[in-house]
């Protein structure tokens, strides 16, 4: 299981830091746009972003579009031990600023104690399976943040479409996203797996 999952880390990044700027950029804004239109609908009093890193799927488009609307938007945060993450608010005239591992985080100290009811989670990650299983870094923080502060906010995987493999590997404590969002389709892990192309 854990060799597997090293295996398929190891593959998926590789080919992630291959893209070129121009083809993340590109993918980026398509996820984007699907995602305002078929999921940033429901009105989410609470967006959590992520900087991406290593060619992960860009969210400034997202953060001005939230921005625009008056959604409150928190973005994550290594703790000074390197043992969790915390969700700090980014508010509209904030520049971010070089975080643990040198990955961007807003400035202030104000910091995500509960979800909303209608909080929405974009997660980032190496590999999605259809299922909604995850594969991130191998450090567990989402998923530890998933069973915490954020339980109970609809959770949304950003990917560039060839990260979505037929089966992840997976342990008991793997937390599942609600959907998948690629520059090719939204898939819905929660129900039927439906896909929705174009």
């Amino acid at each position: 299981m854990l060799a597997e999952k090293r295996r398929l880390r190891t593959l998926l990044r590789q080919q992630r830091r291959a893209l070129s700027a121009q083809a993340v950029r590109k993918n980026s804004q398509r996820i984007a746009a699907r995602l305002c239109v078929q999921v940033m609908s429901h009105q989410a009093r609470q967006v959590l972003l992520y900087s991406p890193d290593e060619n992960e799927v860009e969210t400034e488009g997202v953060w001005q579009v939230a921005c625009r609307r008056g959604t409150a938007v928190y973005y994550p945060r290594v703790t000074a031990d390197k043992q969790e993450i915390e969700f700090v608010r980014r508010h509209a005239n904030d520049h971010l600023i070089p975080g643990v591992f040198g990955i961007p985080v807003p400035p202030g100290e104000d910091i995500l104690r509960r979800v909303a009811q209608t909080a929405l989670a974009l997660l980032p990650g190496v590999g999605f399976d259809r299922a909604g299983h995850r594969l991130g870094r191998g450090r567990g923080y989402y998923d530890r943040a998933l069973r915490g502060v954020l339980a109970g906010a609809l959770r949304v995987g950003l990917a560039h479409d060839y990260q979505v493999v037929p089966r992840l590997p997976i342990d008991e404590h793997d937390e599942r996203v609600d959907y998948i969002v690629t520059e090719k389709r939204l898939i819905e892990c929660a129900g039927t797996g439906v896909e929705k192309a174009g």
